[in-house]
């Protein structure tokens, strides 16, 4: 077990000492099922992302991804996150998770495989990314991983961690947990198309021109 940044890891099953946390706030409720009362999807994507690519110079992690640019591509599929890491010797590992909040959306998503063509097609993982106990380990299915994450207290949290399958993180300021519950199979995949390229370019693009601006890190005094 490490610790970065206040930041609990571990990538092995056991018990792990847990420091004492502040509770979370009213406004982030926290239900039965952790995380599973009105938890968004950005809430989510954010945990994803500071827990598993919070290495900038490593990882891109693109959300709301359209495979495709252009107007006869309107209608293109869109990825909830696409992380694509960037050394070498990871063989440039990419990894698509789709986020789900709700049973019937996952449902109705089993019900659709060709939905998820698109991701499978560029990615070497693809993961479901869920509320702890949104849904069953034999609902996954085999091609699939799954990933809990949400908002816990720290007692919580002592339950959560026994459902682990080779990672979770927790960071007890925030209360925000991140849990692989299935590993997601290595699948060998082609390497992305200039189109697909294009598209990643275009969505850092837009996520930089939405960026709000620094403050300057020296100001001028005006002298009369």
């Amino acid at each position: 077990m490490s610790c970065q940044n206040g930041r609990e890891l571990c990538k092995h099953g056991g018990d792990a000492y847990l420091p004492p946390v502040r509770r979370i706030p009213h406004r982030a409720k926290v239900c039965h099922n952790p995380g599973m009362e009105a938890t968004p999807a950005g809430l989510l994507l954010d945990i994803v992302e500071g827990a598993m690519h919070a290495a900038r110079s490593e990882w891109l992690f693109l959300r709301e991804l359209r495979v495709g640019t252009g107007r006869r591509n309107g209608n293109a599929q869109r990825l909830d996150a696409f992380a694509l890491n960037s050394l070498p010797h990871t063989a440039m590992k990419r990894i698509c998770y789709e986020v789900k909040t709700s049973r019937p959306d996952f449902l109705a998503e089993l019900k659709q495989p060709l939905k998820r063509r698109i991701g499978m097609r560029y990615s070497n993982e693809f993961y479901f990314v869920t509320p702890a106990r949104l849904v069953e380990i034999a609902e996954i299915p085999a091609e699939c991983g799954l990933i809990e994450a949400g908002l816990a207290t720290s007692e919580e949290w002592r339950h959560l961690m026994t459902r682990q399958a080779g990672f979770f993180s927790f960071d007890p300021g925030t209360g925000k947990y991140c849990i692989i519950r299935v590993p997601a199979p290595w699948r060998d995949t082609p390497g992305p198309t200039w189109q697909l390229l294009a598209a990643m370019l275009r969505n850092q693009y837009r996520a930089l021109e939405e960026k709000p601006p620094a403050p300057p890190a020296q100001q001028r005094l005006a002298l009369e």
